[in-house]
């Protein structure tokens, strides 16, 4: 079957930077999110047939990014070095997990700003995904429930344990006027 160039083009120019995004913030290493999100666009290429668009764009191509992201997460666990993984390199650097696009841009702190992204790339993989999902990418705790295969409720407790972890683990840092829970609490009406 032939593909609408101009079609799929518009359509990467619209999901790489958020696809890219997301798992560069949940696999932390430059190099596997680029080779992650290869693989995702590669994916989505291959299963355009069976792609229904009754349905939302963002949630199907999200949930196959999910889905390429446990699969490493779970080939990760397998392996006895799984906590050295990317350290040699300095690529579990924090600000390359806040990223260019990040919540995080507006902080006047960079130290705050630093703090933040540790304590992000610290929460487990299941709240961090979540709250990736919610925060940076916008995406409805519905949408999120599909993609990550929970129901809503379930996917707004993961949301809330995120937000308190991140709390206990930043102290006293978040809870002055910094906007680090702000957008976070207006989201989550």
């Amino acid at each position: 079957m032939r593909r609408d160039q101009a079609a799929l083009a518009a359509f990467f120019d619209a999901y790489f930077e958020r696809i890219h995004g997301y798992i560069r913030r949940l696999v932390r290493e430059e190099h596997l999110a680029e080779d992650l999100t290869q693989d995702v666009f590669l994916h989505v290429h291959r299963a355009l047939d069976s792609y229904d668009p009754e349905r939302p764009l963002a949630p199907w191509v999200f949930t196959i990014a999910t889905n390429k992201v446990r699969d490493l997460w779970r080939s990760r666990r397998n392996q006895s070095d799984h906590q050295s993984l990317g350290q040699e390199d300095g690529l579990d650097d924090p600000a390359l997990v806040a990223g260019e696009r990040s919540a995080l841009d507006g902080l006047e702190s960079s130290e705050l700003a630093s703090q933040v992204a540790r304590a992000i790339e610290g929460l487990p993989d299941l709240l961090r995904q979540t709250l990736v999902l919610r925060y940076y990418e916008g995406l409805s705790f519905e949408a999120i429930g599909a993609i990550v295969d929970r129901n809503e409720t379930a996917v707004r407790k993961r949301y809330s344990r995120a937000l308190q972890e991140l709390r206990k683990e930043l102290g006293g840092a978040a809870s002055g006027e910094s906007g680090v829970h702000g957008p976070t609490d207006a989201s989550r009406t």
